[in-house]
């Protein structure tokens, strides 16, 4: 009876521990497979992660394609600034240089309305005789005959003010005639010393 009741606590050995090692094999296998469900979990969402930045670098590179394109057409837009600034530059040079032509004709017309004033009040007045040939004529400021051309016509040294009207009225003769005397001689044009042709009669 001893030796039954010995053995029975060394027969209950073994059981306890395949039953112990059974609990941990299931234990394990337990833990093995909630780990591999952790992993397949950890896994799909790398995968999610490399997905998500594949599409995100896909995005940043078609942004630096759109920045790209955007910059060249900023720049062809600034050649385009440019090229304007460069015209509208030229255009006012342009522009102040008729306005400067502009205002000499304008002075040129308002010079010539006065000649033709001048011409209307001399009357075109017949010229009287001139005086005899002189060798030389001291005159005043108003007046400068300086000598005598051969035959038909007196020099005479254009003074300031002077125009062919004035010249006509001073000395005696028409407009029409001392413009005959002169035909190389534009009127709108005269210079202080100047010498013209006054005609004799």
């Amino acid at each position: 009876m001893e030796d039954d009741a010995n053995q029975t606590p060394n027969n209950m050995i073994p059981v306890a521990l395949a039953v112990f090692g059974i609990v941990l094999g299931g234990a394990g296998l337990y833990f093995g497979l909630t780990a591999n469900q952790r992993i397949n979990s950890i896994d799909e969402s790398v995968e999610a992660g490399t997905s998500s930045s594949a599409r995100a670098e896909k995005k940043i590179s078609g942004f630096d394609t759109q920045m790209a394109e955007l910059a060249a057409q900023v720049a062809e837009q600034n050649k385009t600034v440019s090229r304007l600034r460069v015209y509208s530059s030229q255009g006012e040079q342009a522009v102040k240089k008729l306005a400067s032509e502009l205002k000499l004709n304008r002075e040129q017309i308002v010079k010539t309305a006065e000649s033709l004033n001048e011409f209307a009040a001399a009357g075109f007045r017949p010229a009287s005789p001139a005086p005899a040939a002189e060798a030389t004529s001291t005159v005043s400021a108003e007046q400068s005959v300086v000598a005598v051309s051969p035959a038909d016509a007196t020099m005479y040294t254009i003074v300031a003010g002077d125009t062919f009207g004035r010249i006509a009225t001073k000395i005696g003769v028409s407009v029409q005639a001392i413009l005959d005397a002169n035909p190389d001689v534009d009127p709108r044009r005269l210079s202080i010393g100047q010498a013209i042709n006054i005609p004799v009669r």
